[in-house]
């Protein structure tokens, strides 16, 4: 069985907004929800994609898990790092809360954290490549580099591949299960490609449609 993940703005929400966390918190069909995180120059952990700005709020991360702790949801929080170095200040937080066993990291995470929280990073697949590779468009990553990130990623005892579903090759799919990897597909925004993802049983799914999804599986099941 799939996990399905929604990607912060799914379903029209505001991006990494406390909307987006608060619509999705009681929702039992939706198995976690994705954050990007970064650590502002007060060493405070917020949510943002992008470079942060000076003079701009964002939500932070220690709210969003106060809201879920208090809630007593059990839904996953997949904080998507988008600096090097935050892995720590994330499981302190978590802890903090009595969430790390919710918690799932991916983004850049490094590899030597994977003998610790094997089984709560889902690595990104560029996270096995040389540095050459990174901040490039993933146009630039051929089937041979992928492949060769896959066995690489294996030795350093990864268990779940993050990838962009478009790079999710035949090649790449049967190389992970001589490896005996699982993967995470991100950016599915095509129903009928979710759908045909949960069929195959892949580990988990992200998308900015999870709710759609939901409401039409719904309706095909009536």
């Amino acid at each position: 069985m799939s996990y399905l993940t929604a990607q912060s703005g799914s379903d029209g929400l505001a991006d990494n907004s406390m909307e987006f966390v608060m619509f999705f918190c009681d929702k039992q069909e939706v198995s976690a929800i994705k954050v990007d995180v970064r650590m502002n120059k007060e060493h405070q952990l917020v949510l943002h994609h992008d470079t942060l700005e000076d003079g701009k709020c964002y939500v932070a991360l220690g709210d969003v898990f106060a809201y879920i702790a208090g809630g007593k949801s059990p839904i996953r929080i997949n904080c998507d790092l988008k600096e090097t170095g935050l892995e720590e200040a994330v499981y302190g937080l978590a802890d903090k809360y009595d969430l790390w066993p919710q918690v799932e990291l991916s983004g850049t995470v490094a590899c030597r954290y994977l003998s610790k929280w094997r089984d709560q990073i889902l690595m990104n697949i560029e996270n096995g490549m040389d540095d050459s590779f990174h901040g490039e468009h993933i146009g630039r990553w051929g089937e041979n580099v992928l492949l060769e990130a896959l066995a690489k990623l294996s030795r350093s005892q990864a268990k779940v591949i993050n990838i962009n579903h478009q790079l999710f090759t035949d090649a790449v799919r049967e190389k992970g299960k001589q490896l005996a990897l699982e993967f995470s597909l991100w950016a599915v925004n095509d129903l009928n490609a979710i759908g045909n993802y949960e069929k195959e049983n892949i580990y988990n799914i992200t998308t900015r449609k999870a709710w759609t999804y939901i409401q039409q599986k719904k309706v095909q099941t009536e």
